[in-house]
Formats: structure tokens, sequence, C-alpha cells
């Protein structure tokens, strides 16, 4: 017994054991012992919760840590475990403001604290304190860093990406670009016969629609031109290039277009019923195997595909006696050869006689001529369009001239639509024609990324402030970094080329596209420029807010966020934005109207992508590593 007492006692001589804390060197650190060695930390209780070791960067208590109760005067302060989250999970780290604190004789110096504290109370408050985080907040007045969290960590931009992709559209094509369409054939004789087929072709415009294609078919009605004696071709080729389309977006597609299958019952119940389909035309190929029924649930079905060089459109389930006519609308499998289509459809409109039916140019420039029933290759000739001849070796089309063309509107007023409504098809065949635009051949997005590349090296963006990989945004394979962002920013604002195009194409506040339902009722709405980014579990803002001298330049990129949390974290990103401009109006005081809660957001589903649809998981990790999906 005397034994065990004399070691009890010499256990609470030791340090630590008496209740007080031994010297340490250096600054104390959370998650090593008290003498500055390593030390595993096990979970601690807190209240009833539990508390595991904390991810990312230790961070002490708030205000200055005071002696700990029973130590020496001489002892230095050891760390305090941070609270647990909701529901015992353990806590995000908190991570320190990056901007340096202002002098004390600075004469900006309540303001910046005032914009800081504000910033950090939304950045750890109830909606974003246990989600991914990363800002940057700058004045572009002086350059000066007001606000930075996790600045230099690469995150998903979501469409954010869209800003990267139009400014290297700017820079590349130049505000003068236009996109082409142009309508070749022989020259008309006198008689108003055209000779041979007629062929369209086009280099990737995103905005072309069938209003278009009656245009063209209008200007050649306008010389005199009374019939064509060919087909009507589709070049799937882009303008300027010979090289054979690859899988990816044709350089001809007709947008906002598809084909509509008009379904009316037979005569009596197990008959075929009756199938239409329009814009009306030979190509279209009907495979019905539909049956008419008296009674019961219509369960008519529609699919359209490409067969050769027709379009197949398979008809079949039930069409009811008592439902009537059903209408179905589908999009085409082929593009060019649907503008193929809906230009021999429009000229017949104008009046002009097409002997031959709608069909693709080949890669070689011969024509592909529309298959018999039996397969063998059949071409229109002189005779009608009910007359046919079997195609000849050898034979081919030789346009001679530009009969029609269609210019779109210029590049600046294209790229409006990619920002404010945050189009990604748009987006995509914009950066892809750079790629063609400046290397030649078929558009594609491999070569659009690396004009990119380029594009913001040449804008001195460093590269590793981006991990591009497409232009609208979509998936998660995009990263970029608040500050990456921000540096972008700022060369734009003080470039002259480019600048006040790209920055007309964002979103204005509480006015107009993705940004027209936030911001009422509070003094950023009408004065923050800003690009949406909305995809499952990340939420982005990016952009400008002030007026006049004072505009601050910022990025807020959001991570790990659930579905149903959008609304929230969009909110939450309002307030960051509302506490900037109070900044710039160099309020010390809230501005009246800025704690109205934000509207209803409704932005479009194409800058969602529906395809990732994997729930967030329930503990964010904070780490400063680059998130991998």
């Amino acid at each position: 017994m005397k034994l065990v007492s004399i070691l009890l006692l010499f256990l609470f001589a030791l340090p630590g054991w008496s209740g007080q804390a031994s010297p340490t060197k250096g600054k104390p650190v959370e998650g090593r012992s008290v003498k500055g060695g390593p030390a595993k930390v096990g979970p601690a209780k807190v209240g009833s919760a539990k508390v595991g070791p904390v991810k990312g960067k230790p961070v002490l208590a708030k205000g200055k840590p005071g002696p700990t109760k029973n130590a020496p005067r001489d002892a230095k302060p050891v760390c305090k475990v941070v609270p647990a989250g909701p529901k015992g999970k353990p806590p995000s780290a908190v991570l320190a403001n990056e901007a340096p604190k202002p002098a004390a004789d600075d004469p900006e110096r309540e303001r910046i604290r005032q914009l800081q504290e504000s910033l950090d109370g939304i950045v750890r408050g109830k909606v974003l304190g246990r989600l991914r985080v990363g800002m940057r907040v700058e004045d572009l007045a002086n350059g000066r860093l007001l606000y930075g969290r996790r600045s230099s960590t690469l995150m998903d931009p979501a469409s954010n990406q869209k800003v990267l992709a139009t400014t290297t559209a700017l820079l590349r094509l130049g505000s003068t670009f236009r996109y082409r369409t142009e309508v070749t054939g022989a020259a008309p004789q006198q008689d108003g016969g055209i000779r041979g087929d007629l062929v369209i072709r086009g280099n990737g415009d995103p905005s072309l629609r069938s209003r278009h294609i009656d245009e063209l078919a209008e200007a050649i009605a306008t010389q005199g031109v009374t019939s064509v004696g060919g087909r009507i071709l589709a070049d799937p080729r882009r303008i300027g290039s010979d090289e054979a389309p690859t899988a990816g977006r044709p350089p001809l597609r007709v947008g906002s277009t598809s084909i509509e299958v008009r379904v009316r019952p037979g005569e009596r119940p197990g008959a075929r019923p009756l199938v239409a389909v329009s814009p009306s035309s030979d190509t279209f190929t009907i495979v019905n195997q539909a049956e008419t029924a008296a009674k019961g649930k219509s369960r008519v079905r529609v699919s359209v595909e490409r067969a050769g060089d027709h379009i197949q459109v398979v008809v079949t389930g039930k069409a009811i006696v008592a439902r009537g006519e059903v209408v179905v609308r589908r999009d085409i499998p082929n593009h060019a050869l649907f503008a193929a289509i809906l230009l021999r459809h429009a000229l017949i409109q104008q009046g002009i006689e097409v002997r031959g039916g709608a069909g693709l140019y080949s890669e070689d420039g011969r024509r592909v001529a529309n298959r018999g029933i039996d397969g063998a290759l059949l071409a229109f000739g002189q005779l009608g369009s009910d007359t046919a001849r079997p195609l000849m070796a050898g034979e081919a089309v030789s346009p001679v001239e530009i009969l029609a063309l269609h210019e779109s509107e210029p590049l600046p007023i294209l790229i409006r639509r990619v920002n404010k409504n945050s189009d990604n098809e748009w987006a995509e065949r914009v950066l892809e024609t750079v790629g063609a635009e400046v290397y030649g051949g078929s558009p594609s997005t491999t070569k659009g990324v690396r004009v990119l590349r380029e594009s913001l090296s040449e804008l001195g963006v460093p590269a590793s402030a981006y991990l591009p990989a497409n232009g609208s945004g979509l998936g998660h394979q995009n990263r970029v970094t608040p500050a990456g962002m921000v540096e972008l920013l700022r060369h734009l604002y003080f470039d002259p080329r480019i600048g006040p195009e790209l920055m007309q194409s964002l979103s204005v506040g509480g006015v107009d596209g993705t940004t027209r339902n936030r911001f009422h009722g509070s003094s950023a709405a009408h004065r923050v420029r800003a690009k949406t980014g909305t995809l499952t579990g990340v939420s982005c803002l990016s952009g400008y807010v002030g007026d006049g001298p004072d505009v601050i330049a910022f990025s807020i990129l959001v991570e790990g966020h659930r579905n149903r949390a959008v609304a929230s974290v969009r909110a939450a990103q309002v307030s960051a934005v509302n506490a900037m401009m109070h900044f710039a109006h160099h309020a010390i005081q809230a501005l009246p109207g800025d704690e109205a809660v934000p509207g209803a957001d409704f932005e479009t589903g194409s800058e969602t992508d529906e395809v990732d649809t994997t729930p967030a998981p329930a503990d964010v990790s904070d780490s400063e590593d680059v998130i991998s999906e």
C-alpha cells in the first residue's frame, strides 16, 4: 500500500495532473501535446456532443486567449476545443480572413473592418458555416484585397465557366464576328430554273432558327427562281473546312425546332391510325405499327431515328377513338439533314418547284441520294420528284456561287444569351467555334479549351488558377479558384478591347437574366452584374457590384449543400453582395431595404445539370484539397 501511495503522489506531482499547464514553446497548436510534440486526438465530450479531430487548418477560439484555470501566470494558454456542430457532427474548420486587417491609421479602417466582420458572419453563419466556401473580394479602384477565404483553392465553377469561354471568344474572334449560313448552287437561268442541286452549309451558328431558313428561301425567290431541277442538300462540314465532321456538335443546326407527328385514330378498332409528319418531306419514312382502340388510355409512342439518308418515324401503341388526334413533337437525330428539309419546304412555300428531295452532301463533295424501298440508291432527275433513276457513278454536284446568305447578330449580342440566360448549348458552340476558327478543321471542345488556356494566359491569369474542361460548366470536371475568377474580372474591367462587351453580357441583379429575381429591395439591385452557377451541390456567384468609381469585384463559390438548401445559399450570397455594396457606398450602417429577403429565383433549367442527381454527403469535408467527383 505504501508503494501504491508513493506512486500516486509521484504521478500527481507531474505537470498536467495537478491542473497546471506546463509552458509550451512557440505558438499553441490544436491537436498537439502541451510540450509541442505530436499527440493523438481522440473524441472529447463538450456538453452532450462528441468532438473528433477537425480537418483543415486548426483554429484558436475567438478573442484573445487568457490563462487557463489554475494555471501559473507565466504559463502560455492552451487551445480551446471548438464546440460541436448540429446533432453532434464535427464542425468544419473556421478559416481566417486572408485579407490583412487595416492599420490603425488607415482612413478606411472602420469601413473595411465592418465589411470583413459582415462577410465573416455570413460565411460562418447558419447556412454557409458547414459548407465549403471560397470567396474573394477586391476593390478595383486600388486593387486592394478586402476579403479572402480559400481564394487559392480550385473549386467547381458551374456556369461561371461561361465567363472564361465568352472571354476567349471575344478575344480571339473579335466583336465584329458573325456566324454564316450559306445556300450555294448554279446561277439561275433566264427561265428562272436552277440546274442541279442547292447546298446549305453553316459554321456553327447557335442562333439559327427556322425563320432564318425561310428568309434564305425568300432571298432565292427574289432572284426570279421558279424551279430547282435537283435536290436540296445539307453539307455537314463547317464553312471554310473540308475536314469531315466529328462526333461533336454539327456546324449546321436549326435550334428550337422539332418535327410534329400527328396520330389520328382509324375508322374502326384494330385498324391502323392515320399518321402525318410536319413539315412534310419525302425524307421522312413512317413505320406505322400502332392500332386503333375504341376506349381505354391512349398510349401512342413515337420514336425518331436516322435510317441512312432518311429519317424514320416509328409509331406504336394504341390510338383511342374517344381521345381523338394525338400530337407528339420529337427532336431530329440529324440536324444537318433537317436543315435541308426545312429549306426545301420553305422554297416550296415561296412557289418554287423543287423536283428533288432533301439529302446530305457527302464528305468528298458528291451527293448522297435517298435509298429506295429495295435499298438501291436513287437520284431525282429533271422530270419531277415522282420520277427517279439510278445514281450514276461519279455523279457530283458543283455549286458555283452563293445564292443566299444569312449572318447572325454580332458576337457581343450572342454572348449575352450565354451569360445572362446561362445557355449551355450556345456556350459550347461558341467555344467550339473559337477552336475551329483558330486551328481550322471541324469544331471541337478540345480545340476550344486549348485556345481558352492560351487566351487567359495572355490576359495574365495564372494557369494554376483554373482547370477547364468545356465551355458551359456542365458536369463537374471544370475547376477555378476564387482568386482566378476575380483576377479575370479585374483584367476585363480595365481591358477596352473586350471588357465593355463582356460586362454587358452579365446578368443585372433584379433586372434580367438568371439574377432577375434576386436583389429586389436592396441597394445592390441594378448595381450588380454577375454570372450565376448551379449544379448539384454547387452554387456560384461572381461579378461586380457598385457604381461610379467604387466598384467591387467578387467571386463566391459554394460546394456541398443539398438541393433543398439552394435558396438559402443564394440568399446568403445576396447578403454578402449587399455587404459589399455598403462598403462601395461608404456606408457604415445598413442601407434602407437591404435586409429584404431575396425573391424566388427562377433560373432556367438549362443552367442546372439534370444528369448528376447524386445527393451531397451528410458531412462536408473542409479540406483545402481539390474535390474529386
